[in-house]
């Protein structure tokens, strides 16, 4: 047998306040905050990098799309997680390879581009 759900009237309070404070905090995005996602011509000119890293005791492959003329703009995408790194591995490779505009692998993110300080 089911017993109905209770709340005390302090929590219930508390939990009121805190929906109504929603209201104030929280702002509708602009249009411009959505850009990346409207203007996605630059993915077509994107090396497709793959990721695996242990995460959770499994290992995690992630997928990062890296504009070849501008490094810093990038997408990384969660793609599948795997108990076996070699298996991991494997999926990395065949999902960058489906993913890429450029299945020769041809397209790379050169590492100068960065201009990087290794103080």
């Amino acid at each position: 047998m089911k017993h109905s759900f209770k709340i005390d009237n302090i929590a219930y309070t508390q939990l009121m306040i805190g929906i109504n404070s929603l209201f104030f905090a929280e702002r509708k995005g602009n249009s411009s905050d959505f850009r990346l996602y409207f203007d996605d011509l630059w993915l077509s000119d994107t090396a497709v990098i793959d990721d695996i890293h242990k995460s959770k005791g499994e290992w995690a492959v992630d997928l990062v799309f890296a504009s070849i003329h501008n490094p810093l703009k990038f997408i990384r995408r969660f793609i599948i997680s795997h108990p076996c790194p070699k298996r991991a591995a494997q999926k990395a490779h065949f999902m960058r390879r489906l993913a890429a505009k450029d299945q020769r692998g041809t397209l790379y993110v050169n590492i100068e581009q960065l201009d990087l300080c290794k103080n």
